[in-house]
């Protein structure tokens, strides 16, 4: 069992610059140098990390300058999130190609998780069928993540095709990929987020834990409404001997304290 944090905590979330118009190279990208990102993870107490695909990206030329960042902090890669449409035909082959691409890259660096995210939703709708072309995507990108020797697992998300419970089991009726339960995004959406965990249990290979207010604004671990305690218990318990990430984005206080807050509840849990 090993225990990670998202470094998309420190600075806000942008789009890769080429993949504006680039199939190909379209990513999420934390703003931020890479050294900040992992200093500020091995100050919280953690020893690995997880980071989005446009960030690794950046060293694609220079591998050796990053695997120098996580020695000189002392931390390794433990999941790369990967975003993508996957419901467009025309699209799928390009965004494929980069999920080969990143998970390739994550491998060299030592990564043992691909989060597969997105789901697109359409400017006119879901139409009947996108749940079927999720699931097919999502099928197609993990059979690439697990020809490298990576597990891939899809992360259920607000703004998704996959925000609602319903949502959630139209998807994983069309598709046989690995479940990486969000805890505050599975409550967000409506749902029961330990109900969720046990009904998909099966199929659960990665988890990332945040909380979640009464607002619904995403909170460092114990700050916020969520079970987290008993859903740790829960997955121990029935046997889940794998990986977990704590990641609390779109918090609107310190992210270093929230670091740190989050590392201190998991002690006795998971620490």
């Amino acid at each position: 069992m090993r225990l990670s944090y998202m470094t998309n905590a420190f600075a806000p979330l942008v789009g890769t610059v080429a993949g504006v118009t680039t199939i190909t190279e379209n990513g999420y990208l934390t703003l931020a140098d890479e050294d900040v990102l992992l200093a500020e993870v091995a100050a919280g107490g953690y020893t690995h990390f997880d980071i989005f695909e446009g960030n690794i990206a950046r060293y694609a030329e220079a591998p050796e300058e990053f695997k120098a960042l996580m020695a000189k902090h002392g931390v390794s890669l433990l999941g790369v999130y990967i975003g993508g449409n996957f419901i467009y035909p025309d699209a799928l082959p390009d965004e494929l190609a980069k999920v080969d691409r990143i998970t390739a890259l994550a491998k060299s660096f030592g990564a043992s998780h691909i989060i597969l995210g997105g789901g697109s939703l359409r400017a006119g709708g879901i139409r009947e069928e996108d749940h079927a072309l999720l699931g097919a995507g999502l099928d197609k990108a993990a059979e690439i993540v697990e020809g490298h020797g990576l597990v891939a697992t899809y992360h259920p998300h607000l703004g998704s095709l996959a925000e609602t419970p319903e949502q959630i089991h139209k998807l994983f009726a069309a598709s046989k990929v690995g479940f990486c339960p969000d805890i505050a995004h599975l409550a967000a959406g409506g749902g029961d987020a330990l109900e969720l965990v046990k009904q998909y249990r099966d199929r659960v290979q990665y988890v990332h834990l945040k909380d979640l207010s009464e607002s619904g604004e995403f909170m460092p671990l114990g700050k916020g409404i969520l079970p987290i305690a008993e859903i740790v218990t829960y997955l121990k318990e029935s046997g889940y001997e794998g990986d977990w990430c704590v990641e609390v984005d779109g918090y609107s206080g310190d992210p270093a304290e929230a670091c740190k807050v989050s590392y201190d509840f998991l002690k006795g849990l998971l620490v």
